[in-house]
């Protein structure tokens, strides 16, 4: 019996500590002085210290101070208590030194004859009940404070932001409370408290100079207990104001920031800023982005009232709001003056009653469904009965007013009487058909393109044939298509209108000039919603145009001539005709006195002889030069005996070659017949001989040469004279600076013979070559097609 008593009493102190060591609160045996008999693991984890280390110790070292063990224990707990069980809390001490708070279930253990022996106490850690109770309550003032910035009554938007910066700078403990507004990169100071501070409100500073730059790259609240020892400590802002804590967060309206609220102090946080503050901060920060959203929603909503009171009231134009039906809700009182009803007689009531009859499925489909939907219609043309039973026309654009919910509250509409416009356009559509004017319009919006008849009969197309903008602009020719692409997308962004002249290719080929004239339309936004302008057809225009421009350049030509011929012959002509009288009448007076020398008579006669060549010469000049400014010379191309040319040239020249002692020579070689016009030949070689004899020293040389190239006969007329400058010979053929040079023997000449020679060469199909240099002379190179043919 002694054995198995032995055993079961063994078996039960086992169970006895097995329980114990598994309670979850920290379990303490002590004894009648106590002193601890024993403690469970729970114990261990709790107070840190090991069985061995506290196990015959006294309890008072468990305790924060001698105080907290005379009051739990002593004064509860004795051998003359008969406590079961009480609960308390109390303060105890880690064997680190740390205290904490914790809550005791103590009880006085008794033996059988009821004598206490020692005592038993459970003791729960409620660290993190506490600190979470502080927190709520932390937490629970800064709510309430937030509550009351929220419910403030106080109207003014300005003394609802004050009270919110006092409320909470005071609250945080921090010196300065700031609202900023932030554009771009500057950061300027809205609101602010104290007043006391050194700010004013508008102050400017460069956004990176501020601690808001790292809040809005954070996009959410930003700590900071101690500057010089976090990340930031080079910012900038630290450098310049020496600000140690900050704590502040971005204001987002739209989705944009648009500042931030902050607070900020120049001494460190004894308090670390915690998870409430940056909720308070954050919730503050938020309160304040809506308000900000709200006030802009009521100045947007007061001045769109305005401006819709001030328009409506002011406007010639009516101004309705309607229900989705329809119906009329209000009427500008120009309804009265306009429709003669005044607003109160129509309000409630369908417009539908005042429309044309042929207008109102038109109405419907283009206007009223579309603008149900949530489109916005421009403008719509269309006809409404007056008080006194008379149709006018209306251009009316409705807006559709949405709710919240996206959903069509009411239209707006704004009509204007067009009735005269519609006569003006019907009558003038009459006027522009007999004027190939026609008129167009693109609305921007849905691209539809709109043509009078007129523009569809320019382009040659079948009235009412559908175009896109695209088919329209390539009916324009190729090179003109960029400018008109590039005129239209300008007026289309600013807003400015294009007038151009173009080609234009119609459906069946034709090229035209037509005039374009485009203007725009724009909204209430500033948009462009509807080109419109003027097509006009300039073919026969332009034609008259030509036309008149080549008359005018003949005229000119012939003007031209005209006074280069009155030159000719106030010079030209003049000066040998007083020469051929002169000589004249000095011989007939020597006859007369019996003063006659032959040789004296000779000189007179070859003197006159050799003027009346001259004025022979420039007359057929003359002649040849008007037929061609008229384009009255024609090619007469027959076979001419080119040496016969030659012979006759010579003897033509005789007296002026003798005159300075030169001599002429002909090369034609084995040629002696070439197809051309004779007498335009003859004249061609006889004024480049002209030319030569004139610049020839005495005793030079003149050749006449005649080759046959491939295609070409060559006429070379070379001579040993002064040559010429690369200057004169640049300007020889130019019908605005011809050079006029006078020759060796101070020989004047009408500069005429070289044009003219240039203007028949061309006539055979040739060209005029020249060589010269100065001191050495010039070769003159005519170059005839061979295969001339009669015509």
């Amino acid at each position: 019996m002694g054995k198995e008593s032995n055993k079961n009493t063994g078996l039960r102190r086992h169970h006895f500590f097995s329980a114990f060591n598994s309670i979850p609160d920290a379990m303490v045996v002590t004894d009648i002085n106590r002193r601890i008999i024993s403690v469970n693991s729970a114990f261990v984890k709790l107070f840190g210290y090991k069985r061995g280390e506290v196990k015959g110790k006294e309890t008072s070292i468990l305790y924060s101070s001698e105080q907290d063990f005379s009051d739990a224990g002593e004064a509860r707990f004795n051998p003359d208590s008969d406590v079961k069980a009480e609960v308390f809390e109390v303060l105890y001490r880690r064997k680190n030194g740390e205290i904490f708070p914790a809550e005791s279930v103590g009880s006085v253990v008794k033996d059988d004859d009821g004598e206490t022996i020692g005592y038993l106490a459970a003791i729960k850690d409620l660290t993190r009940e506490k600190r979470r109770s502080e927190e709520i309550s932390l937490l629970t003032k800064r709510l309430r404070l937030v509550a009351a910035i929220v419910a403030n009554e106080e109207k003014n938007f300005e003394a609802k932001i004050k009270n919110a910066l006092k409320l909470t700078t005071d609250l945080l403990g921090f010196e300065i409370g700031i609202v900023s507004r932030i554009e771009g990169e500057t950061y300027t100071i809205k609101h602010y408290y104290p007043e006391t501070a050194d700010l004013e409100e508008g102050m400017e500073f460069d956004l990176s100079q501020t601690y808001c730059s790292i809040t809005l790259k954070s996009d959410d609240v930003v700590c900071i207990n101690e500057m010089r020892t976090s990340p930031y400590k080079a910012h900038p802002c630290y450098s310049k104001f020496s600000l140690e804590s900050y704590i502040g967060v971005p204001l987002i309206v739209d989705e944009e920031a648009i500042g931030t609220i902050n607070f900020s102090s120049s001494e460190s946080r004894t308090d670390p800023l915690n998870q409430a503050d940056r909720d308070m901060v954050r919730l503050l920060g938020q309160w304040l982005s809506s308000e900000f959203q709200k006030q802009a929603y009521q100045d947007e909503l007061k001045q769109s009232r305005d401006r819709f009171r001030l328009i409506s009231h002011n406007s010639a134009d009516l101004v309705c709001l309607h229900k989705p039906d329809g119906s009329y809700e209000y009427l500008s009182p120009s309804a009265e003056k306009i429709l003669g009803y005044s607003p109160e007689e129509l309000i409630g009531k369908s417009p539908y009653e005042l429309f044309h009859p042929e207008d109102l499925k038109r109405i419907q489909e283009e206007s009223h469904e579309k603008a149900l939907k949530g489109e916005h219609i421009h403008h719509i043309h269309y006809r409404i009965k007056r008080k006194d039973g008379e149709y006018i026309w209306f251009e009316t654009a409705t807006e559709p007013i949405l709710n919240d919910e996206g959903e069509v509250d009411r239209l707006q509409t704004s009509s204007r009487e067009i009735t005269e416009r519609k006569k003006l356009e019907n009558l003038l559509k009459d006027t522009n058909k007999l004027a190939s004017v026609g008129g167009w319009e693109l609305d921007l919006k849905n691209q539809d393109l709109y043509w009078t008849d007129e523009v569809y009969r320019i382009h040659e197309l079948p009235l009412g044939s559908e175009l896109n903008v695209e088919e329209a602009i390539n009916f324009y020719a190729e090179e003109d298509q960029p400018t008109i692409t590039e005129a239209v997308s300008h007026a289309i962004q600013t807003g400015e209108g294009y007038d151009l002249e173009l080609t234009l290719v119609t459906a069946k080929g034709n090229r035209k000039w037509v005039r374009a004239i485009g203007k725009t339309q724009m909204d209430e936004n500033g948009e462009a919603y509807k080109l419109y302008g003027v097509f006009q057809d300039l073919s026969m225009r332009k034609l008259m145009e030509d036309q008149l421009k080549e008359k005018n350049e003949k005229l000119e030509q012939l003007l031209k001539a005209t006074n280069d011929i009155n030159a000719i012959i106030g010079h030209d002509l003049k000066s040998p005709l007083n020469t051929i009288i002169g000589f004249s009448d000095l011989s007939v007076k020597a006859i007369e006195e019996g003063a006659f020398e032959a040789e004296k008579f000779k000189k007179f006669l070859t003197l006159i002889y050799t003027s009346s060549k001259g004025m022979s010469t420039t007359l057929d000049d003359l002649l040849k030069w008007s037929r061609l400014q008229t384009g009255d010379l024609n090619l007469d191309i027959t076979s001419i005996d080119i040496k016969r040319v030659g012979r006759n040239l010579s003897d033509f020249f005789q007296a002026s070659l003798s005159n300075k002692g030169l001599t002429l020579k002909f090369d034609f070689g084995e040629h002696s017949q070439i197809r051309a016009d004779e007498s335009m030949i003859t004249t061609m070689i006889r004024n480049l001989i002209s030319n030569a004899i004139k610049f020839s020293n005495e005793k030079g040389e003149i050749t006449v040469r005649l080759e046959k190239l491939r295609d070409d006969w060559v006429l070379t007329v070379q001579d040993e004279g002064v040559g010429m400058t690369d200057e004169v010979k640049r300007d020889l053929f130019s019908p605005l600076n011809h050079p006029s040079e006078y020759g060796t023997k101070n020989e004047k000449g009408t500069g005429l013979g070289l044009k003219v020679t240039e203007k028949l060469v061309k006539l055979h199909g040739g060209r005029v070559e020249v060589e010269s240099e100065v001191g050495k002379g010039t070769r003159f190179k005519l170059y005839i097609p061979n295969d001339l043919s009669p015509e």
